[in-house]
């Protein structure tokens, strides 16, 4: 028996619903102009910068139109809206500048004031005589030409046509690159180029990115060494592109003092993070040198001395820092600071022996911190954060270098800190034990001429993550590692002159410092100039030598005290504090069971008892041991 199998097809078909090319064709109604309207649509939203003129003369037509045909006594409130705009355009409040920062710029203030009145003076007339009538039309396309030109014409409309272009096709631009399957998220301009989001295809990561980062550069046609890339922290399969089509940094950056503070104004605290510079974005490079180890290296020529200025200038801005020096090429680098620091050495044997004082001075404040139960020293301005600036380490002597480390390892708690310039921090260069150099918490990588140089100054594994300061082409150019630092973005200290140098050293100098000493030695500088208990001023009772400060002062002056105590006028000899700020520091002693009074009118510190025989019980009466005790409400940092 004969079957027909295209009829029995056919019915499989028509049962479940299916359609056979062979029996059933498709009927068209028409073309589907859905797509083609949505993707018009598109077009004129990606576009609506470049038809903003025409969007402008329509939406004007329209509106003068309906004006004049429902309100035509609406026009007094047109004329009012363009005054008041001219006037917010005026005043530029905070708020408009935050959105619109453009409008810092004069020229288009300008514009837009005309723009407004063009706008508000067509639509009045339109109001009261009708969009069309007379020659309104042709004002409104002339306006429209008028201000046209300028909006079409500006340097970072061209730009962005630009930008968008290379989205469009980045595709392309990625394939060629070695980047397959890589596309462009989203992209903003600033002031020097523009920064874009990428999303890489699965299974690429930030490690490809940077490999492929010279072919990237060749297939968008960039300057060598003008991309940058930077990881996205939260998404391993993105990362932020960077081309930089103006080199900020092609120019050095002046310097920016801080304002000298005037009566009644404090002055910097170094518990605030300073500027040093400026990153390729035009943002400020601000670091926290509070109770920070800080390391400086790069190439000769590389400007390690300007960015040493720079930060020296800003410790000199701080009432609550001081710094000590060495400077082992006789006080070439570090002389013109003489009146800002308290001591200065320009030999080994000078070196080792104010390191040795920086090694005393540290463990003075840790007993200190032990006995009031604290654990962090707050920087004051009577009791300020220590840094002690060396320049050149690697020609400290083995002592020095030794002491060093003991002061890199333990002088973070007690704001007893180093800043450290050298070529290559190698372990011969930074001595015998490499723990030095891991204790530096900031890490300024300058130009080197080695690329293995990047991960002795920055740390293993920097180079292969981006921060490759070979290509650096001008002094004063870094990469900067810390707290929160952790992309590798390119930045320029300021460019601080030898006669920034001596305004600022001249503008904070002070009391005791090297040049007061040379000037004593050398006899042209008069008693009334010293300073009690700072370096150049005489020794009292108790009072540690260097920057202690009169709180350490005066607990050395009872922990050191006779039996019989000492009177309270002797406190005030040995903290140069008046009566008012001894005896208030005294009840609080007292208060925290920390100071005893033998007898009316002298004190001494609680000193521990002696341990009790075996066969003897303790007496639970009695002092409290030193150190015993919660921290001292007087020792929080006071606010000045």
């Amino acid at each position: 028996m004969r079957r027909n199998y295209g009829a029995s097809r056919y019915r499989r078909g028509r049962r479940y619903g299916r359609r056979d090319d062979m029996w059933m064709v498709p009927v068209h109604y028409g073309p589907d102009h859905a797509p083609i309207i949505a993707e018009f649509g598109r077009m004129l939203w990606r576009y609506r910068a470049e038809l903003a003129p025409l969007y402008w003369l329509f939406g004007c037509l329209l509106a003068g139109a309906w004006l004049h045909s429902a309100h035509p006594h609406w026009w007094p409130l047109i004329v009012l809206s363009g005054v008041a705009g001219i006037v917010v355009l005026a005043v530029r409040p905070a708020t408009l500048l935050t959105r619109f920062p453009v409008l810092e710029r004069w020229r288009v203030r300008v514009w837009g004031a005309g723009f407004i009145v063009a706008v508000s003076a067509w639509l009045t007339a339109a109001t009261i005589h009708g969009a069309t009538a007379g020659a309104m039309e042709t004002l409104a396309a002339l306006a429209t030409g008028v201000f046209a030109v300028p909006w079409l014409w500006r340097e970072d409309r061209r730009r962005l046509t630009r930008v968008r272009i290379i989205r469009d096709h980045f595709p392309d631009t990625a394939d060629a690159a070695g980047l397959t399957g890589a596309r462009m998220v989203s992209a903003v301009m600033d002031k020097w180029g523009w920064t874009a989001r990428i999303k890489l295809r699965r299974g690429q990561t930030y490690s490809d990115v940077v490999k492929q980062l010279p072919e990237l550069e060749s297939a968008l046609g960039a300057r060598i060494g003008g991309t940058r890339a930077e990881p996205v922290p939260d998404d391993a399969s993105q990362f932020t592109l960077r081309l930089v089509e103006t080199d900020p940094h092609a120019q050095p950056i002046v310097w920016e003092p801080r304002p000298v503070p005037v009566l009644g104004k404090s002055r910097a605290s170094i518990t605030q993070p300073v500027t040093v510079g400026v990153f390729e974005d035009g943002a400020p490079i601000t670091v926290s040198l509070l109770r920070k180890h800080v390391l400086i290296g790069g190439a000769t020529d590389s400007g390690k001395s300007g960015l040493l200025n720079v930060i020296l200038a800003r410790i000199a801005e701080c009432g609550d820092a001081v710094g000590w020096g060495i400077d082992l090429k006789k006080g070439m680098e570090l002389a013109p600071w003489s009146s800002v620091l308290h001591q200065l050495a320009t030999d080994n044997d000078s070196a080792e022996r104010l390191l040795q004082a920086g090694v005393d001075e540290l463990e003075k404040r840790a007993e200190f911190l032990m006995a009031r139960g604290r654990r962090e020293w707050y920087p004051k301005f009577d009791a300020p954060q220590l840094f002690i600036i060396i320049d050149e380490y690697a020609e400290l002597s083995k002592k020095a270098q030794r002491l060093a480390d003991s002061i890199a390892r333990r002088g973070r708690a007690v704001a007893v800190v180093l800043i450290i310039a050298t070529q290559r921090p190698t372990q011969k260069a930074m001595g015998e034990s490499s723990a030095l150099r891991s204790q530096m918490n900031i890490r300024f990588c300058l130009r080197v001429n080695e690329r293995p140089d990047v991960d002795l100054i920055l740390g293993a594994g920097k180079l292969a993550a981006g921060w490759d300061a070979t290509k650096f082409d001008g002094p004063g150019k870094f990469f900067v590692s810390g707290p929160g630092m952790d992309i590798p973005r390119r930045g320029r200290a300021y460019l601080i002159t030898d006669e920034d140098v001596t305004e600022t050293a001249t503008t904070y100098a002070r009391p005791g410092s090297h040049a007061d000493q040379l000037a004593d030695t050398a006899g042209t500088r008069s008693p009334q100039g010293r300073s009690d208990g700072t370096g150049g001023g005489p020794e009292t009772i108790g009072a540690p030598s260097g920057v202690s400060g009169p709180e350490m002062a005066l607990w050395a002056a009872l922990r050191d005290a006779p039996p019989e105590g000492v009177t309270a006028g002797e406190l005030q000899a040995a903290t140069g504090k008046g009566r008012a700020w001894v005896y208030k520091r005294l009840k609080a002693g007292q208060a925290d069971e920390t100071v005893t009074s033998p007898s009316y009118g002298r004190w001494r510190a609680v000193r521990p008892r002696p341990p009790a025989p075996v066969d003897q019980p303790a007496d639970d009466t009695g002092p409290t041991p030193e150190g015993n005790t919660g921290g001292d409400p007087a020792d929080e940092p006071e606010s000045h």
